[in-house]
């Protein structure tokens, strides 16, 4: 990899930088909370203005066909801002999707849709006892119906969903082998969300779908193709996710660097305590070890399906222990009020908690790379 940022990544980290900074903080994280969808529309408008959206869609499409790598540097200081907005699942998972997808009309209307912000799109995917990491579905299938499909089965924890206006659905399709990809309005007749919040404030919903017919032009992938593209996207997702952990782990520790300097106990600051040295040092390893296994899962995004996972895992188990033992350890410097809602810290711990759970936690990594050495 070539670790000199280019002149656009680096006006695009500039404009990245200016814009978060002034929109971030407790209370401003506290009003997203409070939010119908846990995020600021005006401001994901702005990410549209400022090209963001349409960093990985295709140019054909008006997109501006970035890497995965200028990707992670956005999503970097979107972490270290604790944005809330649904980046990974809208503009990562979804996009990478449809820039695939068998049907280009629909696809590409949806992808100029992503990238101008006036449409978000959701996956849903995960199922009741499913494992997370798992391609395949069970309890969702798409029948063959005239000139399209009706669509029945239940998904779980569809991040970002109460937001959207579509969704990728996931299901069997009847007498085929492999897996089926569906473009789905959330206001479809026969769609049901059930929404909530998730700890850090961000949403995601449980979906009942139930005799829901499609347009043959709703099938965006289908058969051994499909499991491929989703796992693909998926893993994407999970690399920008991983970038924010990064980010958010990067500026926890600016936060206790500058807290045990004012803080002052026995008439001096806290910060001058070795015991108190010892931790900021871990955690400072910690953000760093994180970093450079963000690297590897990005310098191996594109190599073949095994070493891809088996790289993305372990850049999971590393930055998912990295985030615990920076949070927690930030939580530990500030004392018990860490984990109130004043301090910021609490919000770098609430966050990190979250990114280490979605698209499978450390234990499922574990097992997939397991696997994979042991092969």
């Amino acid at each position: 990899m070539d670790f000199a940022k280019s002149d656009i990544q680096t006006m695009l980290l500039d404009s990245a930088e200016r814009l978060l900074s002034d929109m971030s903080g407790v209370e401003y994280w506290r009003e997203q909370r409070h939010r119908p969808f846990g995020f600021d529309e005006a401001r994901w408008a702005q990410f549209a203005e400022l090209g963001w959206l349409a960093l990985p869609v295709p140019e054909e499409v008006g997109g501006l066909g970035g890497t995965i790598e200028d990707v992670a540097l956005l999503n970097i200081v979107l972490g270290k801002a604790l944005a809330t907005e649904p980046y990974a699942s809208s503009v990562v998972l979804a996009a990478h999707i449809l820039g695939q997808a068998d049907d280009r009309a629909a696809a590409d209307e949806a992808l100029g849709g992503i990238a101008d912000g006036s449409l978000r799109i959701a996956l849903a995917h995960q199922e009741d006892g499913a494992d997370p990491l798992a391609l395949e579905v069970g309890a969702t299938h798409a029948r063959p119906a005239g000139d399209g499909f009706i669509l029945d089965g239940a998904k779980l924890l569809a991040l970002d969903a109460p937001g959207a206006a579509r969704l990728i659905v996931s299901a069997r399709i009847e007498g085929e082998e492999g897996l089926g990809l569906f473009l789905v309005p959330v206001e479809a007749e026969g769609v049901a969300l059930e929404a909530y919040p998730l700890i850090d404030g961000t949403r995601a919903a449980d979906i009942r779908l139930k005799h829901v017919r499609l347009p043959a032009s709703a099938l965006l992938a289908r058969g051994p193709r499909g499991a491929q593209l989703l796992g693909e996207a998926i893993d994407r997702a999970s690399i920008a996710l991983m970038a924010q952990a990064v980010g958010a782990m990067e500026a926890a520790n600016r936060i206790c660097g500058t807290y045990v300097q004012e803080r002052k106990q026995f008439g001096a600051a806290i910060g001058s305590f070795q015991a108190i040295q010892h931790i900021l040092a871990d955690m400072f390893v910690a953000a760093h070890q994180a970093r450079s296994m963000l690297y590897h899962a990005l310098a191996n995004a594109d190599r073949p399906e095994a070493e891809r996972a088996a790289a993305l895992s372990a850049a999971r188990l590393v930055i998912g222990e990295a985030g615990q033992l920076v949070s927690r350890n930030g939580i530990q410097v500030h004392g018990g009020y860490g984990l109130t809602d004043e301090y910021a810290i609490s919000h770098y711990f609430r966050r990190l908690l979250t990114l280490e759970k979605q698209y499978g936690d450390l234990t499922l990594h574990v097992g997939r790379l397991g696997d994979h050495i042991f092969a």
